[in-house]
This record gives C-alpha cells, structure tokens and sequence, in this order.
C-alpha cells in the first residue's frame, strides 16, 4: 500500500511538471514580447518607406512624362509645321489660285493645330459650285484642299440673262453675258435661287431634259439650243439642224448612239440643214426641209 501511494505521488508530480512546462511554452515571457513588437514595426517602417520610395518613382515617372509630351507639343507648334505650300485638286471651272483666294487659306499658319480646316470648307461649301470640300495635311508643310466641283451643264434665258444650272438643276449662277453652253429656252420659271433647284412650270419637261443633258455629256454629243416650250421638243445642233421628239426619245437614242450615227453621215456628206425626226421603237428619219414648228 505504501509503495502504491508512493508511486501515485510521483506520477501526479511528473503530470504537474509537464503541465507548468507545457505552460511556460505557451506563455512568452516579456522579453518575447517585447522582440515581437519590434519586429512589427521595423516591418511597418520598411512597408512606409518602400511605399514612399514607389511615390517619389511614380512622380518622377509622371514628371517625365509631362516633360515628354510637352516636348512634343512645342515641336508640333513650331515653325517646321507651319504651312509654306498650298495645293488644290479637283477644280475645273475655278483655277487653284482663285480657290485658294476663295478659301482664305494663308501661308505660315500651323499645319497641325491652326490650318483653318473648318473655315475653308464652310467658306468653300457655301459656292454653289462646290459639292464637297475635303482638307488633307501634307506633313510637314503642305495643305491640299481637295474639291468636287458640279459642272456647268446648261444656261436657262432668263429675260436679257442666262441662268447657269448644273446637270441636277441646280442654279450655280446669274450672268448677264452668255456663258456659251446648251441654251435652254421655252420655261416658265417659277424659282430661281443661286444655290438651289431651278423650278419652272413645266416640270416634268425640264426634268426630263435635265437628263438628256446627262445622256449627252456621255454620248458626245452637243447641242447649241434645246427648245422645251412644248411636249415635242427642238435641239438645235446647228441654228439651221435640227432634232425633234420627246426628251424620252432623243435620250433613248443617244443612250443607243443611234442619233450620233444619223449625224455623223449627215456630216459626211456635208449636210448642215434639215430636220431630224424621233418617233418611238427607235425610229429616226431626216428630211432637208426645216420644220420649225
């Protein structure tokens, strides 16, 4: 029985030993601590220091950067872009300097930031002669200002003047001397604006002769006067030769080249006075005798 107790004795006292160890490991002492926190904040001080040294990088970064783009700002400013040659491509009736007076493009303004892009199409566009107007930057010193020009297709009389049209019917301008293009005479003009649609009473005639004017561009062929007074129409080729038929008709076999064959063997055989005569299924006849009416 002693023995036991004796030997229970030991074994609670191992068993407590191992506890206050077990306790002590848990428990850091002060000293513990105490490094501990001084770990943590030589950590926060580096993080502060290595998060001011990625600021001061990042504006200096920044810094250079701005001094870059400025660089480049200053040269784009400069005199080597500044306009010293001023091209136009597209004009027919107007030269390139009468565009270039027109446009108010001026030499030694900056190419890049100061060409007057804006003011020369509004300025141009503003022409009725001007369908569209586009501006291009030749780097580093030249302007082409690009142009479509509507061409001069025919003259409407118009009292003692002679109102200028392109092939839409678009009033391009006002004269008082002949322009010496396809004289369109027998209208009723109801509206006559520069810069917008010729209207007249015979409408559905002067649209239809708008578009033989188009056919005749293409056909090569050319007519000195076209008389639209009645449904039948007279283009007169020559004050003494003429065509006569609906607008229908004399597109229709110009379209074919019908009427340039009738003309070109009436040359041919020096004929420069008669009547040449449209009917429908392409039928073309010609006498010598001058129907005028």
């Amino acid at each position: 029985m002693r023995r036991t107790r004796r030997h229970d004795i030991k074994h609670a006292d191992i068993i407590n030993a191992r506890r206050n160890d077990q306790a002590s490991e848990q428990k850091p002492n002060d000293g513990t601590r105490l490094e501990g926190r001084h770990r943590d904040l030589d950590f926060k001080q580096i993080s502060r220091q290595r998060r001011k040294v990625r600021r001061k990088r990042f504006f200096l970064r920044f810094l250079v950067l701005v001094a870059f783009i400025g660089a480049i700002l200053l040269f784009l400013r400069s005199g080597y872009f500044a306009i010293k040659d001023i091209k136009v491509e597209g004009m027919s009736y107007y030269t390139g300097q009468e565009i270039v007076n027109m446009s108010g493009a001026e030499l030694g303004r900056n190419l890049i930031f100061d060409s007057g892009k804006s003011e020369i199409i509004d300025t141009l566009e503003s022409n009725p002669y001007f369908k569209s107007v586009n501006i291009k930057r030749k780097l580093p010193s030249t302007l082409i200002i690009q142009v479509e020009e509507r061409p001069q297709a025919a003259s409407v009389a118009f009292g003692e003047s002679y109102i200028v049209i392109d092939e839409e019917g678009t009033v391009l301008r006002k004269t008082d001397v002949n322009p010496k293009l396809t004289l369109l005479v027998g209208l009723t003009i109801s509206k006559m604006n520069v810069g917008e649609m010729l209207e007249a009473e015979e409408s559905d005639t002067l649209s239809m002769t708008l578009r033989m004017l188009g056919t005749m561009k293409d056909g090569d062929i050319y007519f000195k006067k076209i008389d639209v007074s009645k449904v039948v129409i007279k283009a007169y080729i020559y004050d003494n030769l003429i065509v006569k038929g609906t607008p229908g008709e004399m597109t229709e076999a110009i379209e074919n080249g019908d009427l340039q064959k009738v003309v070109s063997n009436l040359f041919k055989d020096n004929i420069s006075r008669g009547t040449i005569k449209m009917g429908g299924s392409s039928y073309i006849s010609f006498t010598p005798e001058i129907e005028d009416e």
